[in-house]
């Protein structure tokens, strides 16, 4: 899973298998580590019980909260691309939420496995 992060919004990108993961299982993580021994992890985890979205951090730990039923749909149309929220922020403006499914990218990129990402709409291949 691949992680963005712009002023106030988060921009979370999922491979084929972690879409799969995402909607079977209820949560996908993604972690970086550092050379001090500290871990960043970042996760998609699933609402079963009707909760609006949400998203939070605590000790080291990001977590972008969406309805399971709404990932679900997601999941299961290859026409579907993308789910946007947004939450509001203590002084009243937005924390955008975007969450995408990973495309190929159009010019190869050696350094980078693609290989379990989906197809990119606008490859000629």
């Amino acid at each position: 899973m691949k992680l963005r992060l712009l002023n106030d919004s988060i921009r979370l990108r999922l491979s084929q298998s972690e879409v799969v993961a995402a909607a079977r299982h209820g949560i996908v993580e993604g972690q970086t580590r550092f050379p001090d021994g500290s871990l960043f992890t970042f996760a998609l985890e699933a609402l079963d019980d009707g909760s609006a979205a949400s998203a939070s951090y605590v000790g080291g730990r990001m977590v972008v909260k969406l309805a399971a039923a709404e990932i679900s749909a997601w999941a299961n149309d290859d026409a579907s691309v993308s789910l946007r929220d947004e939450l509001e922020l203590p002084d009243g403006g937005p924390l955008k939420l975007l969450v995408e499914k990973d495309f190929k990218c159009v010019t190869s990129r050696d350094e980078e496995d693609q290989s379990d990402l989906f197809a990119n709409p606008q490859s000629t291949c």
